[in-house]
This record gives structure tokens, C-alpha cells and sequence, in this order.
């Protein structure tokens, strides 16, 4: 005999009702709406906190080469390091939050339904990867990462730009033999 269970992650009623029609309910969309703001807000303070470093390392870069302790040469490839870590950092944010700010105003969200692999759950300083069945998908919220049961089957409601996990529901099998 099998037996479903059902195991709500994320979410309110109101929030599934909305969710199964492919829509963001009010309250999901303010919390976006919060953690997009909470992200500039770290965005702005991790790239004041780059450029300190940076400038930081090229003073003492200069001031290396200047004294003859390493070569020219070596002082630019430091500096092309430098500033390529500065503008990937930098790409990095600016392309996420551009998405969750996409998905705010498209206000949609796709279902997913597959099992999860908590093995392959890795940080970013933003989010958490999660991965079902083949894709990775992302976790604004990390307390998030232990509701999910690995081998278990979940629907999942998901950001279509930013591919970020809003809501999940459990609807394995009780006797489900990935346990």
C-alpha cells in the first residue's frame, strides 16, 4: 500500500495556492522585495571591502616593485589577478540580483518535481546550491537546506531567471526506499 505525505517548505497556504497556478503570492513577493534590498545592501558593502583590499595591494605592489623586492613583470600579472577577481566579484552580484529583480517584476514561478541530493549542496556568498535529479538550483534562505530529505520526491517552486527555490512540497512515499 502506499502512502503520500505531504511536507510544506517555505510556504503558507496562500502561498501553494499561488504557487501551483505559476504565480508569486504578496507575501513572497515582499520577501523577495527584502532580501533583493538586504543583497545591495551586502553587494555595496562586500565591493566597498574589494576596492579597500585592492587598493591595499597594489600600494604594496608598488611599493614592492619600486624597492627591487619582485619584479615588474610579476607586479602586473598581481594586478591583472587583482583586478579580475574585483570584476568577476563584482559581475557575479550584479547579474544575480538583476535576476531575482526580473523575477519580482515577472512575478512567475515554474514547478519542479524531482528528487534532492543533499550531497551536492555547495555555499556561494549569496545563496546555497541545491541539487535535483540533474539540476542545480538555489537557496536564498540556508536554514532552508535542512528541510529537504535527500533521495526524497518534492515539488519545487522556483524563480525562472535567477533559478532560486521560493517554496517546496513533499509528496514522496512514505515507504520510499532512498531513505
Amino acid at each position: 500500500m502506499r502512502r503520500t505525505s505531504r511536507q510544506v517548505i517555505a510556504a503558507s497556504p496562500a502561498d501553494l495556492k499561488s504557487n501551483r497556478l505559476g504565480l508569486m503570492s504578496q507575501e513572497q513577493l515582499r520577501t523577495l522585495t527584502a532580501e533583493i534590498e538586504a543583497f545591495e545592501a551586502r553587494m555595496a558593502e562586500v565591493l566597498r571591502r574589494s576596492v579597500t583590499l585592492a587598493v591595499l595591494i597594489t600600494i604594496a605592489v608598488v611599493l614592492l616593485s619600486l624597492a627591487r623586492v619582485i619584479l615588474l613583470p610579476v607586479a602586473l600579472a598581481i594586478e591583472v589577478v587583482v583586478v579580475g577577481v574585483l570584476l568577476y566579484l563584482t559581475t557575479d552580484f550584479n547579474r544575480f540580483v538583476q535576476q531575482l529583480i526580473l523575477d519580482r517584476e515577472a512575478e512567475a514561478v515554474r514547478i519542479v518535481k524531482g528528487r534532492t541530493s543533499r550531497g551536492t549542496l555547495r555555499p556561494h556568498i549569496l545563496y546555497h546550491t541545491l541539487r535535483i535529479e540533474l539540476q542545480s538550483y538555489k537557496l536564498l534562505d540556508v536554514s532552508l537546506a535542512r528541510e529537504f530529505n535527500t533521495g526524497e520526491l518534492y515539488q519545487f517552486y522556483i524563480l525562472p531567471q535567477s533559478r532560486a527555490i521560493i517554496a517546496a512540497e513533499g509528496v514522496g512515499e512514505k515507504n520510499s526506499i532512498y531513505r
